[in-house]
């Protein structure tokens, strides 16, 4: 098991499920999102309550000189792979 998939398993034992916790009426608290970089290759990745898949954006290439806002989509319906 590599470093990435092993930390999103630890991480997964704290993750905070949608309806467990009322915040306020009709509110709760759940983890959006998790997320780690590798500093020695500059590849942040993450996933998204919805979507359990783990992705990455390699920061080598963007321009981190640029003042532009890089946007991306993280919040998509969850990829099911059909293996047969």
């Amino acid at each position: 098991m590599n470093f990435t998939t092993n930390f999103f398993h630890i991480l997964q034992a704290v993750e905070q499920a949608k309806g467990m916790d009322q915040v306020g009426p009709n509110s709760y608290e759940y983890t959006m999102y998790t997320s780690c970089m590798n500093l020695d290759q500059g590849i942040l990745y993450f996933n998204c309550y919805d979507d359990s898949r783990i992705s990455a954006v390699d920061m080598n290439k963007e321009n981190l000189n640029s003042s532009d806002l890089v946007v991306y989509d993280l919040f998509k319906k969850q990829e099911i792979n059909f293996i047969n």
